[in-house]
């Protein structure tokens, strides 16, 4: 399409009527009207009226030109106010009526008037009244609801705007079509739709458009994705729901998209700078790096943030961290997940992004009990689950620390956090939720040298590891599910694929292998620990 400067003189019009039933109408020519232009020209035309010159006779002259079926009328260098039989003269007719007090030069608004007739011979555009507020609104660059509040009002349907986790930060004409608390279910049924599409190229680069269910209705929604780079920082999205939108509105779509994403980097620029002020204290508070608790207190106040209360903390990480390609994209997008969620149940939760790590501080009471422990994995795993739907491709495991009532013992709560998160993926693997006192044993193993730790499993499981190797036998992955499934015969033969007789069969040989009886406590215990060291080993090498 055209640079839209072309069309300047008439964005700088504003419409007074005739725009909810006549901004389709297609325009044939352009007519600079005089005294003595023959009515049939003016017929599917966009008129240009200098008020100057028709001062005298403009209402008479106007009145005419509205009974003349038109494509639009352009009153130029004109301040005063219309008359109102004029006004609805021109709704009733439906003909865009526009007035601009700054005097349009003939030749200016004809060349450019031209040039939008040409596209429209071309089939470029479908209309001139399509164009006029494509600058307007474009201007409203830093006002979110007011600029979708124009986009909607242009187009006769709702838009909203959503950040790259679809939380919602502006919207537009929705109040006409849904009730507040139906928004998010609305802005829900569009996200998991536009996940599952699969974007190529030329799809991030233009509005695309697709069918949703909501209500049991069938909506058209177009999506402008709002890309910095290759960093997603949000979508614009309309809702065909009250008249189908042609290809001239998504061109708009897109416009109004690129104002959104200037005011998305620029408040992105505002957060980042705020947000390293933020980090420098949480990795102080963190690391003990502070003088005394009461000047911790201090400092967390500058933040909004009551540290002379006792708080929880828990950590979130995605699993496989290193394979994945957009590392930086699953971070911002997991922390701002992270943060829409939990504030929807804490007014002062802490999130940020540690080490490749997000970390949540959470407020607690002065009275917290032995239920903390159940409340925060249950919150971990709704959290898990809301995260999936962002993210459907990535898994996120979740370590919690204990609960201490002084915020100075948040370092210690952070640490534990820490471990449970990495000694977690020993007994759960993938997708775990594991809490500090979860570990059990497994925790002291985080203070052994690792020598000394392949020392252990090489005595007690040296003997099956070289037998398998020899002979293509899998007795040491028998061995781990055995334990991982607390000997439970039935389970461990449908998680291996066979037959309990001959699971029976593969134990006693194990037995026989390591000279152990696994009926006994001791050799339990030192075989489990034996195999949780070989699964720790192996995932950190």
């Amino acid at each position: 399409m055209q640079e839209l400067t072309t069309i300047d003189p008439v964005a700088q019009a504003t419409v007074v009527a005739g725009w909810a039933g006549g901004r389709n109408k297609k325009i044939f020519r352009v007519v600079t009207a005089f005294k003595g232009v023959p009515e049939s020209s003016l017929e599917d035309a966009f008129i240009l009226v200098c008020a100057e010159e028709e001062r005298k006779d403009l209402d008479a002259i106007l009145a005419v030109y509205l009974n003349l079926a038109p494509a639009g009328i352009l009153i130029s260098g004109y301040g005063a106010a219309l008359s109102q039989g004029l006004i609805d003269q021109a709704e009733k007719n439906h003909i865009p009526l526009f007035v601009c007090s700054k005097r349009i030069e003939e030749q200016e608004l004809k060349f450019a008037l031209e040039l939008v007739v040409n596209l429209v011979q071309n089939g470029k555009i479908t209309s001139i009244s399509e164009h006029y507020r494509i600058r307007q609104v474009t201007n409203l660059r830093m006002d979110l609801p007011a600029l979708l509040n124009q986009l909607a009002e242009y187009l006769q349907n709702p838009a909203i705007l959503v950040d790259s986790v679809f939380q919602i930060l502006a919207q537009g004409g929705t109040e006409r079509f849904w009730p507040a608390d139906e928004l998010g279910e609305l802005v829900k049924s569009a996200r998991l739709k536009i996940i599952q599409h699969k974007k190529n190229d030329l799809m991030l680069e233009k509005v695309y458009q697709q069918v949703i269910i909501f209500n049991n209705q069938n909506i058209i929604v177009s999506v402008k994705l709002l890309l910095w780079g290759n960093q997603l920082l949000g979508y614009l999205l309309v809702f065909d729901v009250a008249g189908q939108l042609n290809e001239l509105d998504l061109c708009q779509i897109s416009e109004v998209g690129l104002s959104c994403l200037q005011v998305l980097i620029s408040r992105k620029n505002t957060e980042e700078i705020e947000k390293k002020y933020k980090d420098h204290f949480l990795y102080d508070l963190l690391y003990n790096n502070f003088e005394s608790e009461n000047a911790l207190i201090k400092r967390g106040r500058y933040w909004g943030w009551e540290f002379g209360k006792p708080h929880r903390l828990l950590i979130v990480e995605p699993d496989d961290f290193k394979q994945l390609l957009n590392k930086d994209q699953i971070l911002e997008q997991l922390q701002s997940s992270t943060t829409a969620f939990l504030k929807q149940h804490f007014r002062h939760v802490i999130i940020s992004e540690m080490q490749d790590q997000i970390v949540v501080i959470i407020p607690g009471n002065d009275d917290e009990d032995k239920r903390i422990k159940q409340h925060l994995k249950s919150l971990a795993k709704l959290l898990q689950n809301a995260m999936q739907e962002i993210l459907p491709t990535v898994t996120f495991s979740v370590g919690i620390g204990k609960f201490y009532s002084s915020v100075v013992d948040l370092c210690r709560s952070y640490q534990e956090a820490k471990y449970a998160l990495d000694l977690g993926r020993f007994i759960q693997e993938k997708g775990h939720i594991t809490h500090f006192e979860d570990l059990g044993v497994i925790r002291l193993l985080s203070h052994v040298s690792l020598d000394q730790l392949d020392e252990y499993y090489k005595e007690h499981l040296g003997v099956i590891i070289e037998y398998d190797e020899k002979n293509n036998t899998n007795y040491l992955e028998t061995l781990q599910i055995y334990f991982q499934q607390n000997g439970d015969l039935n389970l461990i033969a449908e998680k291996l694929f066979m037959h309990s007789n001959t699971l029976r069969y593969r134990l006693k040989k194990i037995e026989e292998l390591l000279d152990a009886d696994l009926q006994k406590m001791e050799s339990r215990v030192s075989l489990s620990v034996a195999c949780k060291i070989v699964k720790m080993r192996k995932t950190n090498q």
